[in-house]
């Protein structure tokens, strides 16, 4: 028997996750397959539990994976991830999985489409985003330098407007399962994993319905950060380049002052000179040890191998 499990983030998304459910019905449950409504709810602090239990007892095909707190887009999705492969430890089930969002940016008919496509033998299918209603041209232009600054830096490349929606064969779902890093960053493990059975499919993401998007500044910085860590050794090796460099340029300095003091006698102190390379050899040695920091900072929470996530599973009692 085939299944797909739908493994669906949530965060503060009451008022979306209804008509979410009814797009999920009216697309997908008309397949005949067995389809499971994973709900990751990752600490939300309104209502969606309550929403989420209340569609459950209408609709049981949904199961509630709830995060006793907020632990991220990323860790949510592993969760969802890692209740799949626990339900089929002992099962020879063909299935695949399909992430997508709770805030219906990433269109139900779209997932009907994978699953038409799972089913005649894609195991590994994309989706890319042409555009987005709900940004502007900033978000736009900050996207493309923070895709050119990523994949210059790392060493695994990461395909430009793909978001985490798409639909992983069981195939790619117990290799990526096999990646326990505590700093995770699904578009690179998969990328890391191998993208060329990949089918891509466009679409245009639609406008929020309700709430707002969870990323702030500070959010997207860290998963900038992140993704650059991550999958490369890049910014220590631009650090000794820049160091080297930065030698050079002191003995090239040291070499002209000495000319100009001996050859040209120049009694110039030349003392500004020097604080200004003074302070911007001191700024680059302060902006290396914290790129050196933020390994070592990861290191130091790999090693305590702590759970990524707690939660507990929901299911409808009448399943």
């Amino acid at each position: 028997m085939k299944k797909i499990y739908l493994i669906i983030s949530a965060y503060n998304e009451e008022d979306n996750i209804p008509l979410l459910i009814e797009d999920l019905k009216k697309n997908i449950s008309s397949h005949e397959l067995n389809i499971e409504y994973v709900f990751v709810n990752d600490g939300s602090r309104d209502r969606t539990l309550e929403v989420l239990l209340e569609q459950q007892k209408e609709f049981q095909e949904i199961t509630i994976v709830n995060q006793n707190k907020n632990f991220g887009h990323e860790i949510a999705m592993t969760a969802g991830l890692n209740y799949v492969v626990s339900c089929n430890d002992n099962s020879d089930c063909k299935y695949a999985v399909i992430f997508m969002d709770a805030d219906l940016q990433h269109p139900p008919k779209i997932a009907a489409e994978m699953i038409e496509l799972w089913q005649s033998g894609k195991n590994l299918i994309l989706t890319q985003r042409t555009d987005n209603d709900d940004k502007g041209m900033r978000y736009k232009i900050l996207g493309n330098a923070y895709y050119w600054l990523l994949n210059f830096l790392s060493d695994v490349k990461i395909p430009k407007n793909m978001p985490d929606f798409r639909l992983l064969d069981k195939k790619y779902v117990l290799w990526i399962n096999q990646l326990n890093e505590s700093d995770r960053m699904f578009r690179g493990m998969l990328s890391l994993v191998g993208l060329k059975e990949a089918h891509i499919i466009p679409f245009v993401a639609p406008q929020r319905n309700a709430g707002k998007s969870k990323y702030n500044f500070w959010k997207l910085y860290k998963l900038a950060i992140d993704s650059m860590i991550q999958f490369s050794v890049k910014p220590l090796r631009l650090a000794t380049v820049f160091g080297f460099l930065g030698i050079l340029a002191s003995i090239g300095f040291l070499a002209y002052s000495i000319y100009n003091s001996w050859v040209n006698n120049e009694p110039k102190t030349g003392f500004l000179t020097l604080l200004s390379i003074m302070i911007f050899l001191s700024s680059l040695t302060i902006l290396f040890l914290g790129i050196i920091g933020e390994y070592i900072g990861r290191i130091h929470l790999e090693v305590k191998n702590r759970p990524l996530y707690f939660n507990e599973v929901i299911k409808n009692e009448n399943r």
